[in-house]
């Protein structure tokens, strides 16, 4: 689904209220004399030719040209993007036989908690906090994570049903130096192949995305996993202590 509908290039006043779907595009003199309302999505356009500094305080995005704006020249995927970010709408990430994964939102933690109810989700797996500051978590994740590194642990969805069923995707760990590769899939849907199917999902997403390695950490008791790591490719590298526990180290080089 497209949420952007149009850009509209700004070189005088910003309208009092933004138009839905409407990304607009702030030349630096615009910025220079406008006080920018928060909830107008707005990057700021700067044409690299004509050189200098542009007040750019408060501005999350700068889209760079020649000349005045054209929006024949940015890939409209990459502007979708954006408009996204600026309204907190989830980005789409990839799609799979059976899956599609987006970034994680709010709304997505009624599922996830019936998900992690079961113990035998939690006993290789750390469990959700509570509700208040799980939400304030996943807010902030999409700013210090999402934002940031581009990747991270993401919702997994039945393309048939509709239904949230897992989490899965490439997180940051503090302490390591490549991606960890991150998978739960609710007790509903495991045994049908959906882990292993998700998860080269999120393999080929890597490459495609410039991604040189990728690690996973789990107990050796965890089987399952240890089986799928194996399926996909990974190859046993060392053990990690995380906590105070013994984790072993898959990597796979992309």
């Amino acid at each position: 689904m497209k949420y952007l509908k149009q850009t509209e290039y700004i070189t005088g006043e910003l309208p009092k209220r933004p138009e839905e779907g409407t990304l607009y595009i702030l030349s630096a003199d615009a910025l220079l004399h406008e006080k920018v309302q928060p909830d107008i999505p707005y990057v700021l356009y700067r044409d690299s030719l004509r050189g200098g500094s542009v007040f750019e305080d408060g501005v999350k995005y700068v889209l760079e040209g020649e000349g005045e704006f054209d929006p024949d020249y940015f890939d409209e995927d990459y502007l979708e993007k954006i408009y996204r970010r600026l309204n907190k709408i989830p980005w789409d990430i990839l799609e799979t036989g059976r899956c599609l994964l987006r970034e994680t939102t709010v709304s997505d933690l009624d599922a996830f908690y019936e998900i992690y109810s079961d113990p035998e989700i939690t006993r290789f797996t750390e469990g959700l906090m509570e509700r208040s500051e799980e939400e304030k978590y996943t807010e902030n994740y999409r700013d210090l994570i999402y934002e940031i590194y581009g990747h991270g642990i993401w919702t997994v969805i039945s393309k048939k049903t509709g239904e949230v069923i897992g989490r899965a995707g490439l997180d940051e760990r503090a302490g390591f130096d490549v991606p960890e590769l991150g998978f739960v899939i609710g007790r509903k849907w495991q045994r049908q192949g959906i882990a292993l199917e998700v998860c080269k999902g999120i393999l080929r997403w890597a490459e495609e995305n410039d991604i040189g390695n990728v690690m996973s950490l789990t107990e050796k008791e965890n089987t399952a996993s240890v089986n799928l790591l194996k399926k996909l490719g990974f190859s046993e590298d060392t053990y990690v202590n995380i906590s105070g526990n013994a984790l072993l180290r898959y990597l796979k080089k992309i």
